[in-house]
């Protein structure tokens, strides 16, 4: 399926929208909404696909269009009225929406996503690379320069009522050709805040969360209570949140209402569960030292396609994991979503820096990824893409 990078909504061959490059701009009311700021527009053209002598004529044409508006014009989405990349519609997108409360590793996450898929793309003879140079400066300005160049930890994202945050626009990746299409990678995040705001349910700026082919959640174990109980004296100390994890995962729920996307639950930070392995007198020693344990292990990079069996196993590890730990309401939350619509779900475990970070530095070991790849390859193998 082809989706608007913006608002995820479908882009059918039934209706298109033409805007023109030239000319007086007004304020867009439509745009803005989805925008949360004011937005420029300039003249707009709908055009629609009629039958015409057992034909399928687009009525007004791109050229009609252009005569009608004085100046040439670009495709912009019907629904929020986003500028459509040249060729898109020859191509096939997977949309992903970030989710989770503020500091759960949503964008460190992002920044690592990346890394590993242009790793694991080069081992399937795909080349990931961005799109645009929107895409490319914002990557390595906002993600890439940071983390890697400076090893330093990201900083929260910002709301997106604040001036100008960088994740208003989506971050675009080509993942070369399949199955005979060029695919996209499509990955839009928010800030925790803004998730953690229950106002913000129904807002049209989130509709995306609806329309997107799969949803990652991440939620961070060290804040839940339960959780952080165990891990007490074996990692350093964590500051409170304000916010509870389920409190979040309900309102993303929310968000996404009676749709269907995927929905990803990743247990961040996965690097301090296995700590639980040195937790003295317990048998949590054994239950995190097993080998044999698919969250012990990381086969994401192996070349190949995705693994729906081991996934199996880990979401089912992890589902034990978050009942031993107290925090099963996380599971009944998502098995029976208070919305009444059940998501196709999967439960994940990853770490996106592989260790703790020193302060806001990276770990002094550097950044090891385990198991980042896995939320992803599961919502791309939904769409045929590097199966």
């Amino acid at each position: 399926m082809i989706r608007c990078p913006l608002c995820f909504n479908a882009l059918t061959p039934e209706r298109i929208t033409w805007m023109a490059t030239s000319g007086n701009a007004e304020t867009d009311p439509v745009a803005s909404s989805y925008y949360r700021t004011p937005v420029e527009s300039r003249r707009m053209v709908a055009s629609e696909l009629k039958r015409e002598r057992n034909n399928a004529v687009l009525i007004p044409s791109r050229a009609a269009a252009a005569a009608q508006v004085g100046s040439q014009v670009v495709e912009v989405c019907p629904s929020c009225h986003y500028r459509i990349p040249d060729g898109w519609r020859d191509s096939r997108t997977t949309c992903i929406a970030m989710a989770g409360a503020r500091d759960t590793g949503k964008t460190v996450y992002v920044a690592v996503l990346i890394k590993t898929l242009q790793l694991l793309g080069e081992r399937i003879g795909c080349v990931v690379e961005p799109n645009d140079q929107r895409t490319a400066d914002i990557y390595h300005q906002h993600y890439e320069q940071t983390l890697y160049l400076q090893r330093k930890m990201l900083p929260p994202t910002a709301s997106i009522d604040t001036a100008a945050p960088f994740q208003r626009d989506p971050l675009v990746f080509r993942l070369g050709h399949w199955n005979d299409r060029k695919q996209y990678l499509v990955i839009r995040d928010v800030a925790g805040e803004d998730l953690q705001n229950q106002r913000n349910i129904g807002q049209t700026w989130t509709e995306f969360f609806g329309n997107a082919d799969g949803v990652v959640y991440m939620f961070d174990p060290l804040k839940v209570p339960s959780i952080a109980g165990q891990l007490r004296d074996l990692i350093p100390a964590q500051e409170a949140q304000e916010v509870a994890p389920i409190t979040v995962l309900q309102t993303v729920l929310s968000m996404i209402g009676r749709r269907d996307p995927k929905l990803a639950v990743v247990l961040s930070k996965f690097d301090a569960m296995h700590e639980l392995k040195n937790v003295v007198g317990t048998d949590w020693s054994s239950i995190m030292g097993n080998p044999g344990a698919g969250f012990s292990r990381d086969p994401s990079l192996i070349r190949g396609p995705y693994d729906n069996d081991d996934g199996e196993l880990v979401d089912a590890e992890v589902r034990s994991l978050l009942v031993k730990l107290g925090a099963k309401s996380i599971i009944d939350a998502v098995d029976t979503p208070h919305t009444g619509a059940r998501l196709p779900a999967r439960f994940f475990a990853v770490s996106a820096l592989g260790a703790l970070p020193s302060g806001e530095q990276v770990h002094e070991g550097g950044i090891s990824p385990f198991r980042c790849l896995d939320p992803a390859r599961w919502i791309l193998s939904g769409a045929g893409v590097w199966n």
